[in-house]
């Protein structure tokens, strides 16, 4: 008598982890429309690439919570790009774009507070206009860069973390911006 109840639970076990394996790829293709959806309300190519590198953007459900996901990417970016103009202002001792390097990291290093700013005003519920604003730095620091640098060589050795910086602030802003 045994064996045929431990048949039947082993059974239904199957059953239950087939039923759950076979619907969770529906929920991630849901969850991907859904950034999908939203990312095509800011009109950004790189907003869906963006969120879907982390892992949150698959269980959002709200504009909200992709906004907030887009502020803590953003951050991470004007932080880890501070880090990388630094290293490029060291690479560049002596040579033409020195200052212009060391000019780079320093509006780095403040939209780095800015970003941070950022994320803790979002976190905290603040208004999402001050929240936009200290977004915008990092945004700034970005374009500003790549301008200066422009103006000084044919050749940026920041060009794409000025653009990658800027781009993720600024899908970071829109996706606010959609919340109001």
């Amino acid at each position: 008598m045994a064996r045929p109840a431990a048949a039947v639970t082993v059974l239904l076990a199957v059953a239950v982890l087939v039923s759950v394996a076979a619907s969770l790829p529906s929920a991630v293709v849901g969850d991907a429309r859904f950034v999908a959806r939203t990312c095509k309300r800011t009109n950004h190519t790189e907003c869906v690439k963006m969120l879907s590198a982390d892992r949150r953007s698959a269980r959002a459900t709200t504009v909200h919570q992709l906004a907030g996901i887009a502020v803590d990417i953003a951050a991470a970016t004007v932080k880890s790009s501070a880090a990388a103009v630094y290293g490029k202002f060291l690479e560049n001792h002596g040579q033409v774009l020195e200052l212009t390097l060391l000019e780079c990291w320093w509006m780095y290093d403040l939209a780095a507070g800015e970003a941070q700013a950022a994320v803790d005003a979002y976190s905290s519920g603040g208004a999402y206009l001050d929240v936009v604003r200290h977004q915008l730095a990092g945004y700034y620091a970005g374009i500003m860069c790549d301008n200066m640098i422009v103006r000084r060589s044919k050749v940026s050795p920041v060009a794409d973390i000025d653009r990658t910086t800027a781009t993720h602030c600024n899908i970071a802003v829109d996706l606010i911006g959609l919340l109001y």
